[in-house]
């Protein structure tokens, strides 16, 4: 279970979650902050059922909730103050960047990366002619690297107007649409997640 780290910055509450992307033959940091406007509690506690719900509580829940522990620090740590204050840097370079045809595309490739505890986030971010949707698919051992990131995109005019991308191949014609939960068990399910930046 990935665990969220709370701090204080600038006069606010900054909820932030550190993963790493193998790039070659090293591991690259990837931050992902937001600020909180309440009290950040113990833990944040999260369903995409019938509708998407979060929410910060005092204890974790079960049932048709997964809560995610909240870990409070002070100071902030030196690696993250540094990232949130500093300007978008330079893009990565060994990325390689293969754009798709269509949603179906990268939906197929979300089903193919899905298992039982692991589902691929779809970034969703501003680009030049609106917005772009995206997928990262490390390709391990690669030549002398250990790994070379494909990031699979497709750009779309306007931004989705639900967090989820419903999809269900059939025999007769595959079926693809935006939707606000992951009831449905006929589908398999691409969440997305809105960034402010992506430098690639």
């Amino acid at each position: 279970m990935p665990h969220l780290i709370a701090f204080q910055h600038l006069q606010q509450t900054v909820v932030a979650y550190l993963q790493t992307m193998p790039l070659g033959k090293v591991s690259i940091p990837m931050l992902f902050h937001t600020v909180v406007q309440e009290l950040v509690k113990k833990y944040v506690v999260y369903t995409a059922l019938e509708k998407e719900e979060t929410r910060l509580s005092d204890h974790p829940e079960t049932g048709r909730y997964v809560s995610y522990p909240i870990i409070h620090v002070d100071p902030p740590p030196r690696i993250m103050e540094k990232a949130i204050t500093s300007k978008p840097g330079r893009k990565l370079r060994g990325i390689e960047k293969i754009r798709v045809k269509g949603l179906d595309s990268i939906m197929r490739l979300v089903s193919a990366m899905t298992d039982e505890s692991f589902s691929p986030p779809v970034w969703c971010y501003r680009s030049k002619n609106g917005y772009s949707l995206s997928v990262l698919y490390p390709v391990y051992e690669y030549y002398d690297s250990i790994a070379l990131p494909f990031l699979y995109y497709i750009e779309i005019a306007q931004k989705p107007p639900a967090p989820f991308i419903a999809y269900s191949p059939t025999l007769e014609r595959e079926s693809i649409r935006y939707t606000d939960s992951v009831s449905d068990t006929r589908y398999f399910y691409g969440r997305l997640v809105f960034l402010e930046n992506f430098i690639v």
